[in-house]
């Protein structure tokens, strides 16, 4: 239970009803509801907007969408292809299906002639993506190169040529692939748990990477079929950022990605999710490392109130000194304490705090601490200079990371969250965050009565409770 002191401030409050964190014995259920009981992907990595003066975006007749950014510094360049494609696209009973269409595209991106395509792989480096809302193929490379890229990329969106063997080649790759990723005591596989408890119908309930039985299900017709619909200009953005001229490098991208044929394309899927109305538990995995997640509904990029919670995140766990390391470490309640949070999603996420717990084993203590913590933000606030200091580390980290890539990508992000005009304001909306938005975010997203309580390696809990003679 809460504490007796926890009690009197929700009493002086009008919060009249205590909640209990986990107490008692592992039973490997959830509780507060029937919640089924399958994997669900992870929210994407959080990432912070852009400040680029002298972008400038075009429109091609076939309804691609080109941003550029010309930055002379050094003779490289950053190319970003994005599609508005994710997990939340993939047909019911098929799950994985577009991050195995990115595999296939990746591995066997169209036919430019082979002593380009050589040439930029020998100078370059190229990665791809698919979140729950969208896949992207990011490539760094010198700047004599970029047409050669920019012919492989344009050759991956007019065509897809794969077989049978590619299929299943692929399939065997991203079992194996999830398997290394998410099999056995770790974070991920933890989180996926929360979210399919989290959400009740919206797919980002689903993970990213699907299952192997869901992979099985996929045909070689499912490929060509989401390819067709996904893998269009209209559906696309081209990003590029670095060493090249603006009137050139929209030339170029014309010449290659003009004859893209168009193809119409389905609206975004619109889905809802059922409002929560009570705390949900999860008890799982008891002999697993000792973790606790407590995670809680946001709202989507297009809420006012994300700048607010980006500096949530800094003043709970920003540093060794912010509210949660400083009460939990000097308690040993905790070894390691973080929170994830992505802004930058279509429809509404999820806020985790994650814990690993330290040398005293105690779920009931750390989640009070965590209810205490989030009470004295939300009835007391933050002193200037606390607010001062969790703006400073956000904008240092977004000044440290301003990489080609980096840049690129996340205009990209902007572009298919249909918001690229507010890419130049990030470090004025954190600016502009005060004490009063960090207590109204807290309050209507941080609420007990719509968050997920889970934990693993309870069993350790009563072990150390045999062991010290410590009654619970």
């Amino acid at each position: 239970m809460y504490g007796a002191l926890e009690e009197e401030r929700m009493k002086q409050s009008g919060k009249t009803q205590v909640r209990a964190w986990f107490h008692g014995h592992c039973h490997g259920k959830v509780l507060a509801g029937t919640l089924a009981m399958l994997f669900a992907g992870l929210a994407g990595e959080s990432a912070c907007a852009v400040l680029d003066k002298g972008m400038t975006e075009h429109l091609l007749d076939n309804g691609l969408t080109v941003v550029v950014v010309e930055d002379h510094w050094h003779p490289l360049v950053a190319l970003e292809v994005c599609y508005r494609v994710g997990a939340r696209n993939d047909p019911p009973g098929k799950q994985g299906l577009s991050h195995l269409l990115e595999h296939l595209t990746f591995r066997g991106r169209g036919a430019p002639p082979a002593e380009s395509t050589d040439r930029a792989e020998r100078s370059g480096r190229a990665h791809a993506t698919t979140n729950h809302d969208t896949t992207c193929y990011s490539s760094s490379i010198i700047r004599d190169d970029l047409n050669a890229m920019l012919e492989s990329e344009a050759e991956r969106m007019k065509q897809l040529d794969i077989s049978s063997e590619d299929l299943e080649r692929e399939k065997t790759i991203v079992t194996r692939e999830r398997s290394q990723l998410v099999a056995g005591d770790t974070w991920r596989n933890f989180l996926e748990e929360v979210d399919t408890t989290a959400y009740r119908l919206h797919p980002y309930r689903f993970p990213t990477l699907g299952w192997p039985e869901t992979l099985a299900q996929i045909t070689l017709d499912d490929i060509h079929a989401h390819f067709a619909t996904y893998y269009t200009p209209a559906n696309a953005v081209v990003v590029v950022v670095g060493d090249a001229k603006r009137q050139d490098l929209v030339a170029a991208i014309q010449e290659f990605f003009g004859s893209a044929p168009t193809r119409t394309h389905p609206a975004p899927p619109r889905f809802v999710e059922p409002a929560q109305s009570g705390e949900r538990r999860l008890l799982m995995a008891p002999y697993a490392a000792p973790r606790l997640v407590a995670a809680y509904h946001t709202p989507p990029f297009s809420s006012p109130d994300r700048a607010a919670l980006e500096v949530v995140t800094e003043v709970l766990a920003g540093s060794s000194n912010a509210r949660l390391p400083a009460l939990m470490y000097a308690q040993d309640i905790a070894e390691d304490i973080g929170v994830e949070y992505d802004p930058y999603v279509l429809d509404p996420g999820l806020f985790y705090i994650k814990v690993a717990m330290g040398p005293r084993i105690d779920f009931p203590r750390t989640g009070e601490a965590v209810d205490d913590v989030l009470w004295h933000l939300r009835e007391d606030g933050l002193t200037p200079a606390e607010l001062n200091t969790a703006k400073k580390r956000l904008l240092l980290d977004f000044y440290l990371d301003r990489g080609l890539r980096a840049r690129a990508t996340r205009l990209a992000q902007y572009v298919m969250l249909k918001a690229l005009s507010q890419a130049q304001h990030y470090t004025d909306e954190i600016q502009a965050v005060t004490t009063a938005d960090v207590q109204r975010v807290i309050t209507t997203y941080c609420a007990p009565d719509t968050r997920v309580v889970a934990v693993t390696g309870m069993a350790h809990q009563e072990q150390e409770r045999r062991h010290t003679g410590v009654q619970p």
